[in-house]
């Protein structure tokens, strides 16, 4: 008993202490807050192991966290706001989209006779690289991959992102500005805030102000749970083990329920819902390291990492050969391409790399649009490949 309530204790205090320490030590915020948490999950494991802690609880709370979790980040998004987004942005967008989908399905199919979980992998990181880790967490938990392929899936995109990364603000911008047109100013807003889009997620929100938008976001998880315990079991089941056959729909239910309650404005202005959301991403992250069995690890992790790498690389360089197909410059495919594969958080490093302050805006906007489309689009295919597997 003791040790279960300390692991319940743990997972609401490790992300506070990963925060903390990313903030005093440079290598580790490189890795990362929701690496730092699976890690620190991963380690103060065994001795609550050893303790007689509930680590199938563990499990339990990581699925409520990442229900809660979407509605949160989605509440404070200013959909429609994209209505800001020019033509060409949109489209390229559009084609990192269909890029990401068309090498997902292609590696899952060269895959899937080495991986047998090759389609989940693959939806994972459709949602990934069209919106966003939480995407990757949701789809994960949607599909039943399990800690070990989600936490497996994160590091190696943890790695491949980085490499990436280091691309897009080195030797890619010179590349492609040679093989892109050039980017032509269109008037949008300079150097635009941030937090008209995503509920002030910079500023210091007081404790106050996360109670009543976190009960909101509860309720949209219970009310998704709630609809699905009305539907027929295949299998006879009821409670727990009849949600546990609906969990994709649990999580789509409860990013249309975010999506619907971003439209209402008083929703959308509480301060502190992205935040709330991101820590709860924290959370779960510790609780996924907790829950994580060791013994899993073995020759997959290599051929996980190199699905990853053949995915995330061919969607990048798919995307741009489209962008040359359809005459895109290379401001608007790379900022783009960075909203797909890493979500809004990294637009404006990139955008200060190519000195324009006026894709930021648009660039944040279609980080927002894929945080909302990943779950449908990932786990609408990872079903479909689940019956072609």
């Amino acid at each position: 008993m003791i040790g279960t309530v300390l692991m319940i204790l743990l997972i609401a205090l490790l992300p506070w202490a990963a925060m903390k320490l990313a903030k005093k030590v440079p290598f580790l915020a490189k890795l990362g807050s929701v690496f730092l948490c699976y890690a620190l999950g991963l380690i103060l494991s065994f001795p609550l192991k050893a303790m007689g802690s509930d680590l199938v609880l563990a499990s339990d709370v990581s699925s409520v966290l990442v229900c809660v979790a979407m509605p949160l980040i989605l509440f404070s998004a200013n959909l429609p706001a994209l209505r800001k987004l020019a033509k060409p942005m949109l489209g390229s967008f559009a084609l990192n989209a269909v890029s990401v989908l068309a090498v997902a399905v292609v590696f899952f199919f060269l895959f899937r006779g080495l991986l047998p979980d090759a389609a989940k992998i693959s939806a994972m990181l459709i949602g990934t690289y069209t919106g966003g880790t939480p995407n990757m967490f949701a789809i994960g938990h949607g599909l039943g991959a399990g800690a070990d392929r989600i936490l497996l899936t994160q590091t190696a995109d943890l790695i491949g992102g980085g490499i990436y990364f280091f691309l897009l603000i080195s030797v890619l911008p010179p590349l492609l500005k040679k093989w892109l047109p050039e980017y032509r100013m269109s008037g949008l807003q300079q150097g635009a805030d941030s937090a008209d889009l995503y509920g002030q997620k910079g500023a210091k929100v007081p404790f106050r102000n996360y109670p009543g938008i976190v009960l909101l976001a509860l309720a949209c998880a219970l009310a998704a749970m709630g609809l699905c315990l009305l539907l027929p079991s295949k299998y006879g089941n009821s409670g727990l083990a009849k949600l546990s056959e609906y969990t994709a729909v649990i999580m789509l239910l409860v990013t249309s329920f975010g999506i619907a309650l971003s439209f209402v404005k008083k929703v959308r202005s509480a301060p502190g819902s992205y935040q709330a959301g991101q820590y709860c991403i924290l959370m779960f992250s510790a609780a996924m390291g907790m829950c994580f069995d060791v013994s899993t690890i073995s020759g997959s992790v290599l051929l996980i990492f190199l699905m990853l790498l053949a995915i995330q690389f061919g969607t990048v360089i798919l995307h741009f050969l489209l962008a040359k197909a359809a005459r895109i410059d290379y401001h608007t495919a790379m900022i783009t391409s960075t909203a797909g594969v890493f979500g809004p958080a990294f637009i404006i490093p990139v955008a200060g790399k190519l000195k324009n302050d006026e894709i930021i805006l648009p660039g944040i906007l279609c980080g927002i649009l894929g945080y909302a489309a990943g779950n449908y689009l990932g786990i609408g295919v990872g079903q479909l490949l689940m019956l072609l597997g």
